[in-house]
């Protein structure tokens, strides 16, 4: 008998062991029969089975898990399942036998799993034990084609002598060829992995991955960078103290806080809105940018809940109406901290054309203040057009003509900074064949730099299915204040489970500025007061909020507790270029965090913290 044989049987038998003493007298666990997973790959689609083993891919593939014993591996494909298990795991597992990604007609091609349907879910149970994961089977390349493989897939393997055809950098959902010199096989790398955006290492290698099968071929899963003997990165720019810099991260949340579209069955976002709400949270938290641009904003309400945990910043919120009642709103948002950003004024712009349906660029202007440098900034968040269509295609195109005019006679010696999903990359276009829709900003190397275009020619992505799309550009005047090498796909994949499925399917992507290195500062001419500055906070008694109206229009000023009841409104018709302050009594208001929200007549909102001590 094998050492890897006799290990995996152990646990198998401990595992059995625990299932005859502790659940003796409780409900049974399921009527199926207990088998090896040898067996039960032998069943017929369909089949409610039952397997114990250790777990061997626990989130790195997404909702796709795979477990092993002593006698072959298998997939499990259930959320829960793979947002409850950890590597090393024993576990018992029941549920329909499926198969994923076979060709039609072709039973036998696809990966074989353990999968749940509206009538029978998976079930699952983890046993108390200490986590043992199971060692690689070494294997020739040899083995991953033909009967050898389907022997092997689902098992975690080691093939070593290696190495990749291609050496430039990893990308989600793209499949790359290794080769012994003899044989070649299929690497897949999945979108959830830590590997996204990591170079290719050159020669040859000792790859661990696990085995599956997609429309009958096989490919090789490598779970994380660990897998290929590397480690992450340290990127340049984290020698440089974030003190010094104001740095600035545009992000899409992809459908932010909507599962369903208002039919309740077409998927829009993850399907768990809260833990969406924690990753988004644990995300933004651990970037601690200066200044988020956010897109995708489709929940409003959990959205400003972000402020309660977070409240060093500051929020302002597009007004958007969708081209048809009945499409979910993509708001586009910025989060600013407090302490470094006293915002101006805001606005929503080019609101007589047809960007991007509907979603105007929101401009925000602000003044940013570190280390005792002042500059003020004009900020431009976009959230273009999506699709690689060649009406898609056109239409980015005339929107991004149409943000360059705009911006060039506006704003012709201001300090520039264009955020947002572009929806396409500034090196070439996703539609093949044509160039990037933003040339008009790509040439005009005097007025523009587009900072992310060197993470494009790296052959960096920001979408997970691959493409650097999500971008940030500044105008000359801000150019010398860029950190070089500072700019960076974030990685959120390396520290957030199911990252992709759980959260958003775009990286952050940041960029670095010495605000002292700006040659223009704070326009004198401008208003001192700013368009929402809330104060004293903590706050006893009275609190006071302070603004300049931007245009005129009715105004609403609210405050709310933390499970939403307003607790305070005032509305009143604002003038353009007006100055205005309320104090809002809080004598009768609990200790606790509140939030104060303007509403402006085209629909933007800012919102701020307000902590209330008694």
């Amino acid at each position: 008998m094998s050492y890897h044989f006799f290990v995996h049987s152990v646990l198998l038998m401990a595992a059995l062991s625990y299932t005859t003493t502790s659940f003796a007298q409780t409900m049974p666990f399921t009527t199926a029969t207990l088998r090896s997973i040898r067996e039960v790959r032998q069943q017929s689609l369909g089949t409610i089975v039952y397997v114990a083993g250790r777990v061997t891919v626990a989130g790195e593939l997404g909702s796709q898990v795979h477990i092993q014993d002593g006698t072959a591996g298998i997939a499990v494909f259930d959320q829960a399942f793979s947002r409850g298990v950890a590597l090393g795991d024993s576990v018992e597992v029941s549920g329909p036998l499926a198969e994923f990604g076979a060709s039609a007609g072709a039973p036998g091609t696809g990966l074989l799993q353990i999968s749940g349907t509206a009538l029978a879910r998976v079930l699952f149970r983890i046993i108390p034990s200490a986590r043992v994961i199971p060692v690689p089977r070494e294997v020739p390349l040899s083995n991953v084609h033909g009967a050898a493989a389907e022997v092997l897939e689902g098992e975690i393997l080691r093939i070593s002598g290696v190495r990749f055809l291609d050496t430039t950098t990893f990308r989600g959902s793209t499949n790359y060829l290794i080769t012994d010199g003899s044989t070649t096989a299929q690497v897949r790398i999945h979108a959830s992995t830590n590997l996204i955006n990591q170079r290719i290492p050159r020669g040859t290698l000792s790859l661990v991955s696990v085995l599956g099968q997609f429309q009958g071929t096989y490919q090789l899963f490598p779970r994380s960078l660990a897998d290929l003997g590397l480690r992450l990165t340290v990127h340049p720019a984290d020698t440089i103290a974030k003190e010094r810099t104001f740095d600035v991260t545009t992000w899409n949340l992809r459908w932010f806080g909507r599962p369903f579209d208002n039919d309740g069955i077409t998927r829009l976002g993850p399907a768990d809105s809260l833990l969406q709400f924690r990753n988004v949270l644990r995300v933004l938290d651990s970037i601690d940018a200066d200044l988020y641009a956010l897109q995708e904003i489709s929940n409003t309400p959990l959205f400003l809940r972000i402020l309660d945990s977070l409240p060093r910043y500051g929020a302002l919120i597009a007004g958007f109406n969708p081209p048809r009642p009945e499409f979910v709103p993509q708001r586009t948002a910025y989060l600013f901290k407090r302490s470094i950003i006293d915002t101006i004024r805001s606005a929503m712009v080019l609101t007589s054309t047809q960007f991007a349906s509907g979603r105007f660029p929101l401009h925000l202007e602000f003044d940013a203040t570190v280390q005792g440098a002042r500059r003020r900034i004009h900020a431009f968040n976009i959230h273009a057009k999506a699709g690689s269509t060649q009406r898609d295609y056109d239409l980015r195109t005339t929107d991004a003509q149409n943000l360059y005019d705009f911006l060039t006679t506006n704003y012709p010696t201001q300090n520039i900074l264009l955020m947002g999903d572009f929806n396409d990359s500034p090196v070439a276009s996703i539609v093949q064949g044509l160039p990037t829709p933003y040339l008009p900003f790509v040439r005009d190397t005097a007025r523009y730099r587009f900072v992310t275009a060197s993470l494009a020619r790296q052959g960096l992505s920001s979408f997970a299915s691959g493409g650097m799309i999500d971008h940030i550009v500044v105008s000359d005047e801000l150019a010398p204040a860029v950190l070089a090498g500072g700019e960076r796909v974030e990685a959120p994949f390396a520290y957030i489970t199911n990252f992709t499925t759980t959260t958003t399917d775009h990286f952050p992507v940041t960029a670095r500025l010495f605000l002292d290195r700006i040659t223009r500062t704070v326009a004198q001419h401008q208003s001192s007061w700013h368009t929402v500055r809330v104060f004293p906070t903590p706050a006893y008694d009275m609190v006071y909020v302070r603004y300049s109206v931007p245009q005129s229009g009715l105004y609403i000023v609210r405050v709310y507790n933390t499970v939403g009841v307003s607790v305070y409104e005032h509305r009143f018709y604002g003038v353009s270029g007006e100055d205005y302050i309320h104090d809002i009594a809080l004598q009768n208001l609990p200790s606790g965090a509140y939030m104060c929200m303007i509403v402006c007549p085209d629909g933007t909102i800012q919102a701020h913290t307000i902590a209330v001590r008694k």
